[in-house]
């Protein structure tokens, strides 16, 4: 059961019970605690040795959110990380280990989630390790596209992009029609 000190938390989207809450420093405890195997492995691998830091690192530099159902422990940790190398930032999402419990409402949410980003970003990107064809899967039902595999270390991520579609979006500036 989730701490009565987050059920005043600000509720940025909701539908029913659920929520999204911007990820703060006290939620970090909460993730350590629940994260899935599959999200610790994950950042081992990508050098996250300590997994605290790691979840400290991506509070301060992420634009980053946290998904809850009311009075119960978080389900996501999900948002956007920019880096100065990319052209457009990457989407991630670390999930619970009762993330199967709560499958259809997260895979809602998923998608609220990226609609909430479309407000602001006309292209979002994101990595996968391939080892979890679900994740691909997932990645794809929320209109990404694959545009490439890239192999780290004996492992292969499977890399996304996705274009708002609210938005006409023209990657190359140079390639830009001109107006007369």
């Amino acid at each position: 059961m989730a701490s009565s000190k987050y059920t005043n938390e600000v509720k940025i989207l909701q539908r029913g019970k659920y929520y999204l809450t911007p990820f703060l420093p006290h939620h970090i405890e909460e993730v350590l605690l629940n994260l899935s195997q599959e999200n610790k492995r994950e950042l081992k691998l990508l050098g996250h040795l300590d997994i605290e830091e790691a979840l400290i690192e991506m509070y301060e530099s992420s634009e980053c959110y946290l998904a809850r159902k009311e009075g119960e422990s978080f389900l996501m940790v999900g948002g956007l990380w920019y880096n100065e190398d990319q052209d457009f930032p990457q989407m991630f999402s670390m999930f619970s280990k009762d993330f199967a419990d709560h499958f259809v409402p997260i895979a809602r949410g998923s998608k609220m989630l990226v609609n909430f980003f479309d407000k602001t970003q006309d292209m979002m990107s994101m990595t996968i390790l391939s080892d979890y064809e679900f994740m691909v899967q997932w990645a794809t039902w929320l209109g990404f596209e694959v545009v490439g595999v890239i192999e780290s270390n004996s492992h292969k991520y499977v890399e996304f992009v996705r274009c708002n579609p609210n938005r006409k979006s023209v990657y190359d500036g140079a390639s830009r029609p001109v107006m007369h």
